[in-house]
């Protein structure tokens, strides 16, 4: 494992929930056309709001020559980039942040999107680190898991020249290897090795730690038509593996109190270019996983369910709730126990979506959501701004504008809530 330091900028502003019960949380956005992120660290029992710019401009050529020489081998124009992309849009793409993973003391992993480097941020310190894990060079899953208890990293990873055959060949199948990485130690591990697929998303382990589950997230259209991604589950006992295929298979989430039950997001979009094209309404997928492989035991859809960047699950007054980002404009609650909806609560008025003749492409930025730390309130943040609903209310009473927030700036991933970066 190797580190390479990065420019840190910091400010801190105050900022006020009005008395809302959130925990410490954090928001990831990017700089377009500087190839710099900005993560905005909010502490409500302070009142404040800490923003820290990570510059990483020239880090693509961690990647860039290895593409290069891929396209080379597979004679792939060296103007073509995934998505149809430029060249430009693509490493701004690939290095945008999109969740945040607790590591050991304050330190946390900044998920990127589609790169061969780690992004590491201490968020007590102020500094931010590129990681090598010594795989190879190989692309990096997005969305890890850490084991608090050994200090282990379990992530995946797939050779670039993989990404560079799927711009022409979009369901070429991939090798793929997962790895725990002890950060304690340095020493890396080689877990399972197989065939699959690129764009790897989000890897789980379940709370018993007998199942892994390793999403991919595509995003590839054929001729207007969405390609259906997949799913990789693994027995880590047995060995057994089962693999799934849905629309844009987005992230897990296990259930707090049924350890073997799992929640899938299935997005239905894909990239045109930068636009994200939404092909109808998404899917929450509730899981049971058992020795004779998965169980679908319901699922979750509705007219207006589309995009469902993030999904959440959380304890409100004797439930378990699925908490999901509706595109464009609203916050859907469903009850995991019946997988029906419990409420719908709105944003404000959106953009009309119409996915009837060809897929929509958004014109508005997604945003996260976080539940308040007694599952009484939902937090949505996005590009400038910060909302706050009690769930009983149906209502965002709390509306304010994050200062500082460039007009080239927009949200990008998930929101970072600080109760669950700590378990």
């Amino acid at each position: 494992m190797e580190k390479f330091n990065l420019t840190v900028l910091e400010s801190k502003l105050p900022f006020d929930l009005n008395g809302f019960n959130f925990p410490d949380f954090i928001s990831p956005s990017i700089h377009k056309g500087e190839m710099a992120q900005t993560h905005y660290y909010f502490q409500p029992s302070e009142q404040s709001v800490i923003s820290l710019r990570v510059d990483l401009k020239g880090k693509e050529n961690n990647c860039k020559p290895d593409l290069i020489e891929a396209k080379n081998k597979w004679s792939i124009s060296q103007d073509k980039f995934p998505y149809g992309q430029t060249e430009n849009q693509w490493w701004e793409y690939s290095m945008a942040p999109h969740n945040f993973l607790p590591l050991d003391d304050s330190v946390v992993q900044v998920g990127l999107n589609l790169f061969n480097r780690f992004l590491h941020i201490d968020f007590s310190s102020r500094v931010a680190e590129l990681i090598d894990p010594k795989t190879g060079n190989e692309m990096l899953s997005t969305t890890n898991w850490f084991d608090k208890i050994t200090g282990e990293l379990w992530f995946a990873s797939w050779p670039v020249e993989g990404t560079a055959r799927r711009i022409l060949k979009p369901r070429e199948r991939i090798r793929v290897t997962i790895w725990k990485l002890s950060l304690r130690e340095k020493i890396i591990k080689q877990v399972w090795q197989g065939w699959f697929c690129d764009s790897l998303h989000h890897l789980l382990l379940s709370p018993d730690r007998r199942f892994l589950v390793l999403t991919e997230l595509g995003l590839f259209f054929e001729e207007k038509k969405l390609i259906q991604s997949k799913v990789l589950i693994l027995n880590l006992k047995t060995g057994r593996e089962w693999q799934l295929q849905i629309p844009t298979a987005g992230h897990v989430e296990f259930d707090p109190e049924e350890k073997d039950v799992c929640y899938i997001s299935c997005h239905n979009i894909g990239l045109m270019g930068v636009k994200v094209g939404i092909s109808g309404p998404g899917i929450i997928k509730k899981i049971r996983l058992g020795e004779n492989g998965p169980k679908l035991e319901g699922e979750f859809s509705h007219s207006d369910f589309h995009r469902i960047t993030t999904h959440i699950v959380f304890r409100h007054r004797e439930k378990t709730l699925i908490g999901v980002s509706g595109y464009p404009d609203k916050v859907f609650l469903i009850d995991a126990a019946t997988m029906n909806l419990y409420k719908i609560i709105r944003l404000g008025q959106g953009e009309n979506v119409d996915t009837s003749t060809s897929p929509h492409l958004c014109s508005q930025d997604s945003y996260g959501i976080i539940a308040s730390s007694d599952g009484e309130a939902i937090l949505v943040s996005g590009t400038g701004f910060i909302r706050a609903a009690a769930i009983e209310e149906r209502d965002f009473s709390f509306s304010k504008e994050i200062d500082g927030y460039g007009s080239n700036s927009c949200f990008t991933g998930h929101i970072g809530a600080f109760n669950c970066l700590k378990e």
